[in-house]
Formats: structure tokens, C-alpha cells, sequence
């Protein structure tokens, strides 16, 4: 039997490069040899928590690369074709599918390894693509792997949390933690026409990249009371939006601290490790909407955020800070956990 190299969890919090057998795909499946991948830090989370199934988990949920062989019931696509998945994989089915957004609100019942319906696999040589009609997109000619790798996850849950709290032209938004999505929640506020967007982070290098996203104002919490002084940049109202971005309780206290009455507050932050959030019930709690945001998925979601690329309308390139190789993967994981003044995201090449 072929075998590929593919990154294990072998044990909580314990990974290593190992051998699976290359997949081969069912009905309404996929295969991709993978041309690009990376970590993500929803990896992190996945590294700690306790999962079902039994054996070594296959990690990773964003990748791009070229398709080796296809199912039964597969239309549309043919081997070769160039091609990304969401890192939510939908059935396309399920009343969730059809009524609250494929991806993130699809209620098929997968079985055995899932958060939600988070794929997995894609830090491996082969990544087996399950819903593939509903969960692939083929990448334009245009569009490098580079870009078209972040339309699966991060580039779809900035953009996501920015259109489920409404920002719209002119209006004014604040975005609290500047990691990879946070960034591309700050991307995304300037695509859809914001006006003041204030990023907020206390790493240095995060603003200065923040700010060549589309940030119009940094703020760092050593500096001083963050609300108060996103306040005094929108004439005492505080902002139409704020956004949570890492998961955090001060975080997302902040952010609701900063929302003007009639504002929004949105969160795609992962809380891991916080089993409760509270609000402090004060004059910022009353006449606020709060949102949260998983990533948008599908194959027509993917369609557009690589039409967004192709066009020139939004570059995520410079996110990249590192880039390793598949063999490097466990090297990659410490990297990204350890060193959050310089490292992003790290583009991982077989």
C-alpha cells in the first residue's frame, strides 16, 4: 500500500511526522496532492484538546493543490485541476447548509474527528476532500498559491465577522488582537469601505502590518485605557464595530467597551481555553448586538474570495513571515506557538 508523509497528533499536545496510507476517495470525495499548506491557530487548539477516535489524527485544515483523483458523483471538476478547500467542509445538504450558510452552520453528522466540521489532514503529502462538489473551488490561473490559500480560512473569517456585524462605508471600526485573522478582519473592514479603523495589539510589528492592511490608527494596550481613548477618536460615541479577534475574556471586554450604543460587536476570536465569557453589565452592555463568526464555507464562498484576489481587491501575501518545508512541520508548530513578534503565517511546501 502507498504510504505519505502526513503530520500526526499522536497524543494531546504531542506531534510528529509519520506515514498514512495515500487516501483514496468514496463517493462524493476528492483527493488533492498538496502543493501548499500551513498552521493556522486553530491547529494550536487542536493540539490540546480532548478528541474522539482512536489512533493518530491527521492535522491541518488549509491547503491548496492539484486534484489526483475524484469520486463517484463528482461534477465539474477533473484531475489536474488546481483547486483549495474551505476548512469547514459542508455537506451542502443539511437545513444548516441551506438556511444559515454552508460550512459554518452545517448540521451533518461526520462522526469520529470534527470541531464542528473542521477538516483535517491538509499538513500531509494527500489530503482527502470529503463533500468535495460543495467544499473545492478550482483556482483561477491567475491566482498564486499563496493567495488562493488564505480564501479557505482566514481571508473568509475576517471578511465574515466584518459582513455578519454590518460595516459599511464610512463607518468606523476597531479591531482588537492583530494575529493572521485579526489582520484579515482589519483587511477586510477596508475592503467593505470603513472609514477609522483602529487596530489594537501589543506587539509592534503586528500594528505596523495592521496598518498595511488598511489600519488608520494603532493602539497598544501599554499605553494607556484602550476604550477611553477609541472614545476620544470617534467624538465620545465609540465605534459602529468592534471586533474580537483571538479569544480572550479582556479582549473581548474591550471591544464591547468600545461599541457605541446601537453598534456592533463581533467576535471570531476561538476561546480554547476559556469556558465562560462574561459582560460586564454596564453602560456598554445595553443596545449593542453581539455577533459571532465562524468561517463562511463552500465552494461558491470560495469562488468569490479568490474573485476578490484575482482582481486585485485584497492582497494577503504579506502575511507570509516564514517558509518551511513539509519534513520542517513540528519545527513549524514551535515557531508559530513561540515566536509571536515575528512569525504570522508560515507557507509549508512539500
Amino acid at each position: 500500500m502507498a504510504t505519505m508523509q502526513a503530520l500526526l497528533r499522536v497524543a494531546p499536545k504531542t506531534i510528529r511526522m509519520g506515514e498514512l496510507p495515500i487516501p483514496k476517495p468514496g463517493p462524493g470525495e476528492a483527493v488533492l496532492k498538496v502543493t501548499l499548506t500551513t498552521v493556522c491557530g486553530s491547529d494550536v487548539h487542536v493540539l490540546g484538546w480532548p478528541l474522539p477516535g482512536d489512533g493518530p489524527i491527521a492535522m491541518g485544515h488549509e491547503a491548496v493543490g492539484v486534484i489526483t483523483a475524484l469520486g463517484e458523483g463528482i461534477e465539474g471538476f477533473a484531475e489536474g485541476d488546481r483547486a483549495t478547500v474551505s476548512c469547514l467542509s459542508p455537506c451542502g445538504r443539511c437545513v444548516g447548509c441551506q438556511t444559515g450558510g454552508p460550512g459554518s452552520a452545517c448540521t451533518h453528522p461526520r462522526g469520529g474527528f470534527q470541531f464542528g466540521n473542521l477538516i483535517h489532514g491538509c499538513q500531509a503529502e494527500y489530503l482527502l476532500v470529503p463533500f468535495a462538489q460543495f467544499n473545492m473551488a478550482r483556482v483561477p490561473a491567475e491566482v498564486t498559491d499563496e493567495q488562493a490559500l488564505f480564501a479557505g480560512d482566514i481571508m473568509s473569517t475576517g471578511l465574515g465577522v466584518c459582513e455578519r456585524a454590518g460595516v459599511g462605508p464610512g463607518d468606523s471600526v476597531a479591531v482588537f488582537a492583530q494575529g493572521p485573522l485579526g489582520l484579515c478582519a482589519t483587511a477586510g473592514a477596508r475592503l467593505l469601505g470603513a472609514g477609522l479603523i483602529v487596530a489594537v495589539d501589543a506587539i509592534p510589528e503586528r500594528l505596523a502590518m495592521a496598518r498595511r492592511l488598511g489600519a488608520t490608527v494603532s493602539l497598544s494596550p501599554a499605553d494607556g485605557d484602550v476604550p477611553r481613548r477609541v472614545r476620544e477618536l470617534t467624538e465620545g460615541r465609540g465605534v459602529d464595530v468592534a471586533i474580537e479577534a483571538v479569544g480572550t475574556q479582556p479582549t473581548f471586554e474591550m471591544a464591547a467597551k468600545s461599541c457605541r450604543v446601537g453598534g456592533a460587536v463581533g467576535s471570531l476570536g476561538v476561546y480554547g481555553g476559556v469556558k465562560a465569557l462574561s459582560l460586564p453589565v454596564t453602560v456598554n452592555f445595553y443596545h449593542r448586538r453581539i455577533v459571532t463568526t465562524m468561517c463562511p464555507s463552500g465552494s461558491e464562498r470560495l469562488r468569490r474570495m479568490l474573485e476578490i484576489v484575482r482582481h486585485g481587491r485584497m492582497d494577503l501575501t504579506p502575511l507570509y513571515t516564514h517558509r518551511m518545508r513539509l519534513g520542517q512541520m513540528e519545527e513549524a508548530y514551535r515557531l508559530f506557538m513561540e515566536d509571536k513578534k515575528t512569525v504570522l503565517k508560515i507557507a509549508v511546501t512539500p
